[in-house]
């Protein structure tokens, strides 16, 4: 893109998007659900390893390797679409408390008493 002053080059940024939404086409390609395994829970293709076990290791800093000796059935690939698949498609259902993640501050813990029931 050109201007008379301005000059601005979309193509790393075009390059990156291709690249990353074809990892997410392989990543869903990986998945798969079947009521007959785990009950319908994402699992990766030709296994029975939930893809969101794996991507939660990912998320916690496990290493590749240590993910792959858990997973014996799954490869390095698999392990790096498996986050790609679940930062795209996150579950559903009211995230888990606990665990602040690292650097959040609570401003305020204003808790709001239930109401009794009269009896």
């Amino acid at each position: 893109m050109r201007d008379d002053f301005l000059t601005i080059d979309l193509m790393p940024f075009l390059k990156s998007t291709s690249e990353r939404l074809s990892d997410l086409e392989a990543a869903r390609e990986m998945v798969t659900l079947s009521d007959d395994v785990l009950g319908g829970t994402p699992v990766i293709r030709n296994t029975c390893v939930p893809v969101y076990d794996v991507a939660a290791s990912v998320t916690a800093g496990h290493s590749v390797e240590r993910i792959l000796g858990a997973y014996p059935s799954v490869d390095a690939e698999k392990v790096r679409l498996s986050a790609i698949y679940a930062e795209a498609n996150p579950l559903r259902g009211r995230p888990r408390t606990g665990d602040l993640a690292e650097g959040s501050v609570i401003t305020s813990d204003r808790r709001v008493p239930r109401l009794r029931k009269a009896g």
